[in-house]
């Protein structure tokens, strides 16, 4: 009796062997170009030194901090 415990496991141990060694096709790969850029976010520390560099203030500075950490370009 205590064969056919050990029997169910060595047979669910090869099937799933059996199976891991079957190889599905490939799913397709998509890489970006490579001219693609990735967006540049800066830190906070960054945007913060800039702010203090520009002597914003208000709401101006927390739209500044907004646009600077998200990687939009500031005029």
């Amino acid at each position: 009796m205590k064969l056919l415990p050990l029997g169910m496991a060595l047979t669910l141990l090869t099937a799933g062997t059996a199976f891991a060694g079957t190889t599905a096709a490939p799913a397709a790969t998509v890489s970006a170009p490579a001219s693609a850029a990735p967006a540049t976010h800066k830190s906070a520390k960054e945007c913060m030194k800039e702010a203090a560099h520009q002597k914003l203030s208000g709401k101006a500075h927390e739209d500044f901090l907004k646009k600077c950490k998200s990687g939009e370009t500031m005029k």
